[in-house]
């Protein structure tokens, strides 16, 4: 970890690398359509919002949509709608964002860290399943890269419980699971807008309810806890506060950024998917010689291109590559800190050894640039420098 910091001070985030790691996809109309929202006013789900959610029902037919102001807030949402208690548990991932437990926090429960799969690094649905126990509450996994979970047993798993099931499909917009998008099976659903994601307006989530009644409760949760919503489709003379509740929606300016950018789904999809099959054939060879695993995906997942990784033998290994990487203007990162070990944490109760793969993921996991402006050349051209080095490893 010293070492990627030291390199980062000197490199930067990405900024002067030959090969950034981030690069937007720009329409060319994202500019016009904050001038025209600017012009057309600033209400809470205005023009734009209704622009851009028609939009997302054609990508979630089967799902009961609102904005929000981040994935983290439509996480937190679910979970307060999941009416969780004290002394109530609900099953995180630990190889995971923050964002999921903070919710379970924030709603009063406390969060259950189990381990991964090593194959897709999304959860492990028979460590889930051991820890279950009579307070359990919820579940929340990860598709972790835009690769889907293996849904069929994990809802099989939770139903026998009677656990909710929240999606978190932060980076999964365009990907899908036996042709359902993700976030569309559990009873909840979260996707991200935020700048990293393949579909960004800087900061923005998207929270899908299975059910029309959690969608009428999430709808009144986002603006103030009022029924807003009656009272502008002419059910009532006058809105009031009828449940506790919070300011969560997006705001107007990012869903014109938003509607811009979701128009733009299909072909932004398809290139980052197009590389992601370049990235998988330009490092089969350092699959075969054993230096690291390309990322998993299961004959049941769709993915978007979302992130590609690799997973090293060794710690020093993933370490000097990345280093090498860094070095030679390629901006790669590793990724989360596994939550059991963080921190909170330990505070928690976890420690060492209580989420293994977990652990290994995070010390051994690559991810490299991917976007639509990265071009095949450049794919081939980091494959042989990470061949090179293994090769004197």
């Amino acid at each position: 970890m010293k070492q990627d910091f030291r390199a980062r001070q000197v490199l930067g985030e990405g900024g002067n690398m030959k090969i950034p790691f981030y690069a937007r996809y720009r329409l060319g109309e994202e500019k016009e359509a904050v001038v025209s929202c600017l012009d057309k006013g600033l209400d809470t789900d205005g023009e734009f919002s209704k622009r851009a959610m028609e939009q997302l029902r054609k990508e979630y037919p089967d799902s009961f949509g609102m904005l929000t102001s981040s994935c983290s807030v439509a996480l937190e949402t679910a979970l307060i709608l999941c009416g969780l208690e004290h002394g109530d548990e609900v099953i995180v991932p630990s190889y995971n964002f923050p964002s999921a437990a903070n919710g379970v926090l924030r709603a009063g429960g406390t969060p259950v860290f189990c381990d991964i799969d090593p194959k897709t690094q999304n959860i492990s649905v028979s460590d889930m399943a051991l820890k279950i126990n009579g307070r359990t509450k919820a579940v929340v996994l990860v598709h972790y890269a835009g690769v889907a979970c293996s849904m069929e047993p994990l809802l099989a798993v939770a139903k026998e419980a009677g656990l909710k099931v929240i999606e978190d499909g932060a980076q999964g917009i365009g990907a899908f699971y036996h042709g359902v998008p993700l976030g569309a099976m559990g009873d909840f659903g979260c996707v991200s807008f935020h700048y990293t994601k393949n579909i960004s307006c800087g900061e923005g989530g998207l929270l899908l309810c299975r059910s029309e009644e959690d969608y009428k409760r999430g709808r009144c949760y986002r603006v103030h806890g009022t029924n807003r919503d009656a009272f502008f489709q002419g059910e009532c003379d006058r809105y009031t506060w009828v449940c506790p509740g919070s300011s969560t929606a997006m705001s107007e300016l990012c869903a014109a950024l938003l509607s811009s950018q979701l128009s733009c789904l299909e072909e932004i999809t398809r290139i980052r998917k197009e590389r992601l099959e370049d990235y998988l054939a330009a490092f089969w060879k350092v699959e075969r010689e054993g230096y690291a695993k390309r990322m998993g995906i299961p004959e049941y997942a769709s993915p978007n291109g979302h992130i590609f990784y690799l997973r090293f033998a060794n710690g020093i290994l993933r370490q000097r590559i990345q280093a090498l990487l860094l070095e030679k203007g390629v901006d790669v990162k590793t990724h989360y800190v596994p939550l059991h070990l963080s921190p909170v944490g330990r505070k928690l109760g976890y420690g060492a050894g209580d989420c293994p793969e977990s652990e290994a993921c995070g010390e051994t996991l690559l991810r490299f640039p991917i976007h639509t402006k990265l071009t095949v050349d450049q794919v081939w051209e980091i494959a042989k420098i990470v061949e090179k080095g293994c090769a004197v490893s």
